[in-house]
């Protein structure tokens, strides 16, 4: 490896805080041109960043007040009553838990059946294997 004279090394750290200095330089003047308007009191350019005004429905705000609004309405307008909605809700639960109740009934004895064949095999299979490893160890 060959040794780098000190000169070399001055231009290069020269050239390195020029380049930084340039970027700091740059930045500063991109914040002073958008701030401008609000700090000084300055139009410089017609164009100013934060005085950019979107549309109303692109706010999140537009949506959620549209939407509590037509609520509001749809419940001042009488198409929902609460006695009516909780009797409803109420007898489907009843319903549905009646149903679920009867096919329940029906399919445990089957299950439990099967579930009671399954134990059994299982014990059959581990007796046989018992058996098994106890007839090779005496072999």
């Amino acid at each position: 490896m060959r040794p780098v004279p000190e000169m070399a090394l001055a231009g290069t750290l020269g050239r390195d805080l020029f380049a930084a200095f340039i970027a700091a330089l740059a930045g500063v003047a991109v914040i002073l041109y958008a701030a401008a308007s609000d700090l000084f009191d300055l139009k410089l350019f017609k164009f100013d960043p934060f005085s950019l005004r979107y549309p109303r429905k692109a706010s999140i705000e537009y949506w959620y007040v549209r939407a509590a609004r037509r609520f509001q309405a749809f419940l001042a307008g009488g198409g929902w009553n609460y006695a009516k909605f909780k009797k409803r809700v109420k007898v489907a639960f009843k319903r549905d838990w009646r149903r679920m109740r009867r096919e329940t009934r029906r399919m445990l004895p089957e299950a439990a059946r099967r579930l009671n064949r399954d134990i059994a095999l299982g014990a059959l299979t581990i007796a046989v294997a018992l058996v098994a490893l106890l007839i090779m160890r005496l072999v």
